[in-house]
Formats: structure tokens, C-alpha cells, sequence
């Protein structure tokens, strides 16, 4: 994880100070970010819409940055951005990311066929199949549409937590997310279009890229046209 987030140099990534290691004792130190996780924030409500869609965008460019350096989180989730004192993302806890580059691979978390890797609740359906060999920057890119949704919702697009793994799998491999103009009227157009193709179900149909999600928000805050259309028959 050190090595990992010591090659990242991103104004919205935690930045590691120092690292060691031995046979006894691994540790490393980080940057101190006053403040709260996303999560917390949301839970007060203290980040209207404008303002969280403007963090959103903000870490999707700085995933886009790691993707670009060869990196995939994995665990994107709000109790992974940090929120400092002057509302500037952080995100940590690259414990679980994993290293597209040949040279990084044999530092990183190495992950076996059937197992789960990541928080189920911001999973991406190719990441419910547990081949860590199957996962790209895309699989982030659903992530940062569920907290997206959650954000503007105030609730996940599937709620997960008193399934059964093999039910809440299926949830997420299967079912469609309310859409969030049903939940709230507000939320019909360009935003709703935004969340739900970022949590397209095949890859293939979501944003291609971390870039492309925050392009897209910053274009609906500017009240300019998006690329996303909404899926046709």
C-alpha cells in the first residue's frame, strides 16, 4: 500500500510521508487530514448537492489519475475520501488496490479466484465474479456511481447490509437501482442520467473512464449539455 500511494503524487490522494518494513514490523506514516470522511459528511448533510457533486468529480479525477499510473482502488467508498478543514477530498486505504503495471504487481495485494475483495455495498457486478484478474478502472468508475447516488439520494442503490453474501451478490449483479427522480422529483435529468450510467451493469455501457464521469458533472453544474444520453429501447 505504501509503495502504491508513494508513486501517486495527487493534490486529492493522502500522500505517504515515510515507510518501513521487516520481518517484525511494517509501518508507515501519511499526511494528516484534518477533518471528516465523506461519509460523516453525509450523514450531517452538510454537503449540499452542488458542493458534494463538486467533491465526486474532484476524487474521479484523481482515480482517473491513479488508473492512468496503472492502479485500481477497488475500495472505493465514502469511508475512504477524507474531507479536510477547506472541503478538499482525500482518498486513502489503497489496502486492497491492485497494480495493472507488471513492474508493481509482485508489491501489491495478491488475490485468488472466489474471493471478495472490497466493501459489497460499493462492489461493481464483475467484481462480485472474484477474479481479481477481470477488474479495470471501470469497476471504480461504479463505485464512484453508487457514492454518487448515495449522495444525492441519502441511501444506496441497493441496500445490502442484512443480506446473506450470496442475496446481496446476486442484488448487485441483478437488480436495477430505483432511479433517483422516483425517489426524489428534483433529481429527474442530466444528474439521474449521470448516476445510472456510471451504474450500468455491463462495463461496457458505463463511463469508459473516471474522467468522463467528473467531465460530465462539471457540465451539469455549469448547467452545460452532458455526454451521457439516457439508455434508448
Amino acid at each position: 500500500e505504501a509503495k502504491l500511494i508513494g508513486a501517486l503524487n495527487h493534490p486529492n490522494i493522502v500522500k505517504v510521508l515515510e515507510a518501513e518494513w521487516d520481518e517484525d514490523l511494517c509501518w508507515f506514516t501519511m499526511e494528516l487530514v484534518p477533518g471528516k470522511d465523506f461519509k460523516a459528511e453525509l450523514r450531517t448533510g452538510e454537503f449540499k448537492m452542488g458542493k458534494g457533486a463538486e467533491v465526486v468529480a474532484k476524487v474521479a479525477r484523481a482515480m482517473d489519475f491513479a488508473h492512468k499510473k496503472g492502479v485500481v482502488h477497488r475500495d472505493l467508498k465514502p469511508g475512504n475520501i477524507l474531507v479536510d478543514s477547506s472541503g478538499q477530498p482525500k482518498i486513502i486505504d489503497f489496502g486492497v488496490a491492485r497494480s495493472t503495471d507488471s513492474d508493481m504487481a509482485v508489491t501489491t495485494l495478491q488475490t485468488d479466484v472466489g474471493q471478495l475483495v472490497g466493501t459489497l455495498q460499493y462492489m461493481s457486478p464483475e467484481q462480485c465474479e472474484a477474479d481479481p484478474g477481470d477488474i479495470d478502472a471501470r469497476s471504480d468508475v461504479y463505485a464512484l456511481g453508487v457514492v454518487l447516488y448515495e449522495l444525492l439520494t441519502g441511501r444506496p442503490p441497493y441496500d445490502v447490509r442484512q443480506a446473506a453474501i450470496h442475496e446481496a451478490v446476486r442484488m448487485v449483479r441483478e437488480e436495477e437501482p430505483t432511479k433517483l427522480s422516483t425517489i426524489d422529483r428534483h433529481l429527474r435529468g442530466d444528474i439521474e442520467t449521470i448516476a445510472l450510467k456510471a451504474l450500468e451493469k455491463d462495463r461496457d455501457n458505463r463511463y469508459q473512464s473516471a474522467e468522463a464521469i467528473a467531465s460530465d458533472i462539471h457540465q451539469y453544474l455549469n448547467d452545460e449539455p452532458i455526454a451521457a444520453k439516457k439508455p434508448t429501447v
